[in-house]
């Protein structure tokens, strides 16, 4: 009677914990207890026991009897039995959470009751647009041959494959799908020289363009030129752009000359004899490079007599390391001693040399129709200018100042007045030309005169005929 009581106590606890925790529950079971009945035994009773008398005593012995105790509820476990069990365990697979019995909260991709994976291909909405491949939890897209996933991860783009690598520089590839672009960059002290440095996936599964070539540009950082030089890079090499006085590819070659000082001008002399002796100073030559110089001059000593004429001096250095030379030239000229110009007679005309007046002058004089000179005065007289510096005969030439009535008055003062007169002005070119060709006819005949013509064959013609009026 008390374990009964204890059952019925054991419920009516079971349901107001019920109340408070949910998971305790009371189960039975067959445990081993002591029953008990009661044994009947007889006993003479009575007269010479004709009759009898029954009498009761309780019995015991070993009995299966049912149990009851308290327990976590089906699908609980736990100290307070309040943590559920899903499919016997208190988690779920693939990363679930057990939130009632047998009820899983799943992550994506993966289903109630018991988080088992969902084939996200077998539905429509997974978005592929070539093929889907399913994975625990997930799906992914995959694209055929010669295509390759685009950033959405669904969608398939023409995949043109890595361009390719070039020698001497780098590609930077972001992607070889259709639109994507690839730049090429050439190493250090490389230069492109090629090819397009961008190029773009087609649609035709080739990228644009073609691979570019770097070649190495800096040559000069080896600094190859020498002497100074400027070295500038070029394709494939170097130029050198040398200093002054050297040459060569790479400026090795001295092209330097003796270089020259203290060379005199040219030198005008005037002679009153006929030579004059002149001294002058040597030129100096060096050379930069140190190199020995060989001189030569085609005066050994720096002074020298001269007589009346033209004279080259020349000096010509040679450097002996590379045969380049150098030259001073001047000229030294000797001349008579110049006399003042000679005056031109009134009504009349003077006619001198207009050729190698330096030197010397030989000068007429010729008279307009109607003068003449004066007796004294004599037409056939030369006035020179020597080397005195001074003329002979004596300047100034008489004036044409005797008028003359006819030829006749004119020839009895000067017998030649005939040949020493013009009827024209001057300034008429046929009187002109007259005058000339006479002027010439008598220098070339005239002696010690005519060799001036003879010396300056070439020069001595009436064209060069100095003519000068005064009428």
């Amino acid at each position: 009677m008390l374990k009964v009581l204890l059952w019925l106590l054991n419920v009516i606890f079971g349901f107001f914990v019920g109340g408070l925790y949910a998971g305790f529950c009371t189960q039975t079971y067959t445990c081993t207890g002591t029953c008990y009945k009661s044994q009947v035994y007889y006993r003479s009773c009575g007269f010479f026991g004709w009759s009898r008398c029954a009498s009761y005593r309780p019995s015991s012995y070993s009995c299966n009897q049912t149990c009851y105790r308290q327990s976590c509820c089906t699908g609980y476990t736990g100290s307070s039995c309040n943590t559920p069990l899903c499919n016997g365990m208190t988690y779920c697979p693939n990363g679930g959470t057990c939130q009632s019995p047998d009820e899983c909260s799943c992550p994506t991709g993966f289903s109630a009751p018991l988080c088992n994976d969902t084939d996200e291909c077998s539905k429509a909405s997974h978005g592929c647009q070539h093929d889907c491949r399913n994975t625990a939890g997930s799906y992914h897209c995959t694209c055929r041959a010669g295509y390759g996933l685009s950033n959405d991860l669904m969608t398939c783009l023409v995949d043109c494959g890595h361009p390719g690598d070039i020698d001497n520089g780098t590609v930077s590839v972001s992607s070889t799908l259709s639109g994507a672009m690839v730049t090429y960059t050439c190493n250090t002290d490389y230069n492109m020289t090629s090819g397009d440095r961008v190029r773009q996936c087609q649609n035709d599964f080739t990228w644009s363009g073609t691979k570019p070539a770097c070649i190495f540009s800096n040559h000069c950082k080896s600094s190859p030129c020498k002497n100074g030089a400027t070295c500038v890079n070029a394709i494939g090499g170097f130029l050198c752009t040398c200093s002054q006085w050297w040459s060569g590819q790479i400026c090795e070659t001295d092209i330097q000359p003796p270089l020259l000082t203290g060379c005199s001008d040219d030198v005008y002399l005037n002679a009153t004899d006929h030579t004059v002796q002149y001294s002058w100073i040597k030129p100096t030559f060096t050379d930069p490079r140190g190199s020995d110089l060989e001189i030569v001059s085609n005066y050994p000593s720096p002074e020298f007599t001269f007589p009346w004429g033209d004279y080259t001096i020349q000096y010509v250095a040679t450097k002996t390391s590379n045969g380049l030379q150098t030259e001073c030239s001047f000229q030294i000229k000797v001349r008579p001693t110049p006399c003042e110009e000679l005056n031109v007679p009134v009504n009349g005309a003077r006619l001198c040399n207009g050729w190698r007046t330096d030197y010397g002058r030989f000068c007429l004089i010729m008279c307009q129709q109607n003068y003449t000179i004066g007796p004294t005065h004599n037409y056939y007289t030369w006035h020179v200018c020597g080397a005195s510096g001074n003329w002979i005969a004596a300047s100034p030439v008489p004036d044409c100042e005797v008028p003359v009535v006819s030829e006749y008055e004119g020839e009895y003062y000067h017998p030649e007045y005939a040949s020493y007169v013009f009827s024209s002005s001057c300034e008429d070119d046929v009187t002109r030309n007259t005058l000339q060709t006479l002027y010439i006819e008598y220098l070339k005949g005239t002696d010690g005169f005519s060799s001036f013509c003879s010396t300056f064959e070439s020069e001595c013609m009436k064209e060069n005929v100095d003519v000068k009026c005064n009428t």
